[in-house]
């Protein structure tokens, strides 16, 4: 009776493991403890349970001590030992105790399992190799054995062997969200980006708190944003930069990508993009051509019409829900005022000169010289806030 007590309180920490409470497990553990104070076996369960939380190694550490005081001989508390040392970063002692665990249960594949991990940390490729071999003698289907073998074979530069021991541990273990995580990262290798994509995906889907895959789709879902971008098609890149953004509102490139196509929505916007870029190239390769046939001619026919049309841009893209949605509705009106006080100083600027060339009824070229000048400093002051806003 008290053998079917024992396990089934060890089943109740364990299903609270699996759903990802262990807090509820602690309290558990404490409470058997409370009554058990003198059993090895309960404070194993509290070093596992204190294990699956965050900077409470140390903790751990002191409670998988007194249960090896309490039962020297127990392979379960080495093991559990050199597990509490590796993620103290103590491999030397981590690799002492799995020897002992493996010492009393040479035949626990998930104890070979774990000396491989311990190798593969020390970068030693051929040994945590034989020692994964060893563990995948005693269970063909092991995950850990399999997956460290992958993790050899992938810094001895193996990959066509390393892609066939994937391919058995997804026949294996098709529903492993680790097992998805390195097609991901083989498909990345291999350059087939969409592919790599279905299996981050998967692999979240399966372990949604699995950190290190959800950095490594970030960077992937910004990419094919930015391809997406330069195919033109913009619902499809925007689709990716949103979903980045919804993830990590502080990616840099995922603001300025839909930043751009929230501006590139706008046909006038994109006039003025095309002419920013056109006058660039000229700058770079004469810039004496770009002052004389192209500043002068725009600025003396079309000045009024291109501030007002300038203005009238800015304000479509300010008020585009996906920059009101980045901006959070923060900066968006004060932007926009200061926008349209430039407009209205480059007006008031054109009217006073005009005003000043009528007064003195001349049309000197040091007069036309100054009106060129001011509303080609104006027209370059609302461009140049537009690009850097």
């Amino acid at each position: 009776m008290k053998h079917a007590d024992n396990e089934q309180w060890q089943e109740a920490v364990q299903h609270l493991l699996r759903v990802n409470r262990p807090e509820q497990a602690e309290q558990l553990v404490l409470r058997r403890l409370t009554q058990h104070p003198q059993e090895a076996a309960a404070h194993e369960m509290l070093c596992l349970v204190l294990l699956n939380q965050k900077w409470r190694a140390h903790e751990a550490l002191t409670a998988i001590r007194q249960a090896l005081a309490l039962d020297p001989q127990s392979s379960d508390a080495h093991y559990f030992h050199s597990i509490v040392s590796l993620r103290l970063d103590w491999p030397s002692a981590a690799l002492e105790a799995i020897n002992e665990a493996l010492r009393l249960n040479s035949f626990n594949a998930t104890y070979v399992g774990y000396k491989a991990v311990i190798l593969n940390a020390q970068q030693q490729p051929e040994a945590a190799l034989e020692t994964a071999a060893q563990g995948l003698f005693l269970d063909p289907g092991h995950v850990e054995c399999l997956y460290q073998r992958i993790r050899a074979l992938k810094q001895l530069g193996r990959y066509e062997l390393a892609r066939v021991t994937l391919q058995q541990l997804v026949r294996w273990h098709p529903n492993l969200a680790v097992a998805h995580a390195q097609l991901g990262e083989e498909a990345l290798r291999t350059q087939q980006l969409l592919a790599a994509e279905n299996h981050f995906r998967e692999a979240i889907r399966l372990n949604p708190t699995n950190e290190p895959t959800q950095r490594r789709l970030l960077p992937l879902l910004v990419h094919l944003g930015q391809e997406a971008q330069r195919q033109r098609n913009h619902q499809e890149a925007r689709r990716y930069f949103l979903e980045v953004w919804q993830l990590n509102s502080g990616n840099t490139d995922a603001r300025r990508g839909l930043e751009q196509l929230a501006k590139e929505s706008f046909w006038l916007k994109r006039q003025f993009m095309r002419l920013d870029a056109w006058s660039a190239s000229l700058q770079n390769e004469h810039a004496w051509i770009l002052y004389f046939l192209v500043l002068t001619p725009l600025v003396a026919l079309f000045c009024l019409p291109l501030i007002f049309l300038s203005i009238w841009a800015a304000i479509q893209w300010r008020f585009h829900p996906d920059v009101v949605m980045l901006n959070q509705g923060t900066f968006t009106v004060v932007r926009v005022v200061y926008t349209l006080f430039l407009g209205v100083a480059c007006l008031v600027m054109f009217a006073g000169l005009l005003w000043f060339v009528v007064w003195v009824q001349t049309a000197s070229g040091l007069t036309i010289g100054l009106l060129l000048v001011a509303m080609t400093a104006g027209i370059a002051l609302i461009i140049r806030h537009e690009q850097h806003s």
